[in-house]
C-alpha cells in the first residue's frame, strides 16, 4: 500500500501536488530500503515437494505453434531416479564443464566452431536450482489415460513384489557427450558406474517391461533404456555444428582418456536413490522404496 500511495495522488490532492519530486525520491528509496531489510531479516517457508513436483517441468509453448490438428492426442509418461544437487555437488558440476570445455581447446583439431557453450541443466537462467534426472525409460505415449494409470500402478506393485530397497549409485566423473539427432542438440552427460548395473538396476528393467506390457505397449523393450547407456545429463548445447554431431563419438573416446591421463574431474560423486519417478504429463509422481 506504500507504493500504491506514492504512484496514485488523491482526488482531492492539494498535498500531494504540492510535494516536490525529491520527497517522493525519497520515500520511494525509504520504502525500498525497509523491504529489503524486511526481506534479509525473514526465512521463508521452503516450497513443498508437492508443488515442486506438480510444476517441475516447464510448459511448452513451442508446441501449440506446430499444432498440428492431425496429431492423436497421447497420454505421456516417462520414468526415472530423480536427483537434486546440492550447492556443493552443483559447483563440482560447474567444474567439470568448465574443465571438459578446457581439455577440449587443448586439443590441435579443434576449434571454438566445434563445441558450443553448454549450458548446465542444474540451474535455470534466473539462477534457481533445477532437479536432475537417470532416464530409465524413453518418453512413453499411451493411448488411453487408463494405459498410463496401470503402468504406473503396476510400477507401484513390481517395487513391492522385488523388495526393492534404497541403494547408493556411483557417478563417474568424467563426462561423455549424448546426441539428439532429431533435436540437433548435445548432452554432456556423468555415466552411471558399472559396477552398479547388475547388483542395483537389473530389477527396474524387469519391474518396467512388466509395467509396460501390462500396460499394453508394443515393442516396449525398445522403450527401456539399456543399462549401459544410464547417465545424467548435466549441460545441454543446442544447436551444435554437423562436424561436432557426426564426430562425437571420437570425442568421446579421446577426451575421456585426457581426462583421464590428467586426472581432471577426480571427484566422488554418489546419488542415493530411495524412490522412482513416473511423469503424468507435467506432474512426477514419486513411488518410494518399501
Amino acid at each position: 500500500m506504500e507504493f500504491i500511495s506514492i504512484d496514485y495522488s488523491s482526488s482531492d490532492g492539494s498535498d500531494t501536488e504540492s510535494e516536490s519530486v525529491d520527497e517522493v525520491e525519497a520515500q520511494v528509496e525509504n520504502a525500498e530500503k525497509s523491504n529489503i531489510e524486511e526481506a534479509g531479516c525473514t526465512d521463508l517457508p521452503a516450497i513443498p515437494d508437492s508443488v515442486i513436483s506438480k510444476y517441475h517441468i516447464t510448459p511448452n509453448l513451442q508446441k501449440y505453434e506446430l499444432q498440428d490438428m492431425h496429431i492423436g492426442r497421447f497420454w505421456r509418461s516417462f520414468t526415472y531416479f530423480e536427483w537434486r544437487p546440492t550447492p556443493a555437488i552443483r559447483r563440482q558440476l560447474q567444474q567439470i564443464i568448465c574443465e571438459y570445455k578446457e581439455t577440449f581447446m587443448k586439443q590441435e583439431y579443434t576449434n571454438l566452431s566445434q563445441l558450443p557453450d553448454f549450458d548446465p541443466l542444474f540451474i535455470s537462467h534466473l539462477g534457481a536450482p533445477k532437479p536432475l534426472h537417470i532416464s530409465l525409460t524413453r518418453s512413453l505415449l499411451f493411448e488411453t489415460e487408463e494405459q498410463r494409470q496401470t503402468f504406473i500402478h503396476e510400477i507401484h506393485n513390481g517395487l513391492q513384489n522385488h523388495r526393492i530397497s534404497p541403494f547408493t549409485l556411483e557417478i563417474c566423473p568424467y563426462p561423455k557427450l549424448y546426441i539428439s539427432e532429431q533435436a540437433n542438440t548435445l548432452y554432456l552427460g556423468l555415466p552411471v558406474s558399472g559396477r552398479c548395473n547388475r547388483t542395483h538396476l537389473s530389477p527396474f528393467q524387469t519391474i518396467i517391461g512388466e509395467a509396460l506390457q501390462k500396460s499394453r505397449i508394443p515393442d516396449y523393450q525398445e522403450l527401456i533404456v539399456n543399462l549401459h547407456s544410464l547417465h545424467i545429463s548435466i549441460a545441454v548445447a543446442s544447436k551444435a555444428s554437423q562436424v561436432t554431431l557426426k564426430r562425437y563419438q571420437q570425442l568421446n573416446e579421446t577426451m575421456g582418456a585426457l581426462m583421464l591421463l590428467n586426472n581432471k574431474s577426480a571427484y566422488q560423486l554418489e546419488l542415493f536413490v530411495n524412490s522412482i519417478n513416473c511423469d503424468e504429463n507435467r506432474h512426477s509422481i514419486k513411488i518410494p522404496f518399501t
